[in-house]
């Protein structure tokens, strides 16, 4: 008997928006505020979140912008945050990175670790590009 997968739910699209050639964002900024509503196609959707500032920098521009690598940088970030400041402090010390005399790398020293092995090891990344 096969079992249905479940895909995730999508709670959320960051979208960019720019001016199309000759316009300007004035006429739309008055009603970009938190809770209100966005018509996209035929969807529709509450504005949850805003900025008047550039979040897309220029080396973003340069290539295409993928947001499942970007959803995957900021939890590998989380990982290694939880690694680097809380797992010292759990019953999972196991976990923990440690040098060859047996003592826990955590916090800086650990970022220091790494950054040693990455200059002496840089290996090469072997990066897969976003589905189309």
């Amino acid at each position: 008997m096969s079992e249905l997968i479940k895909l995730p739910v999508i709670d959320r699209i960051s979208i960019v928006l720019r001016p199309a050639e000759g316009q300007t964002l004035e006429v739309i900024q008055q009603h970009v505020q938190l809770g209100a509503h966005v018509s996209i196609g035929r969807g529709l959707a509450v504005i949850a979140g805003a900025s008047d500032r550039d979040v897309v920098t220029p080396a973003m521009e340069e290539t295409e912008f993928c947001i499942d690598d970007q959803v995957r940088m900021r939890a590998n970030a989380r990982r290694y945050e939880w690694l680097r400041n809380v797992a010292f402090d759990t019953p999972r010390q196991d976990l923990v990175p440690r040098d060859r005399l047996g003592n826990m790398l955590v916090e800086q020293d650990l970022d220091g670790e790494i950054d040693r092995a990455m200059k002496a090891y840089p290996g090469e990344r072997k990066d897969e590009p976003c589905a189309d």
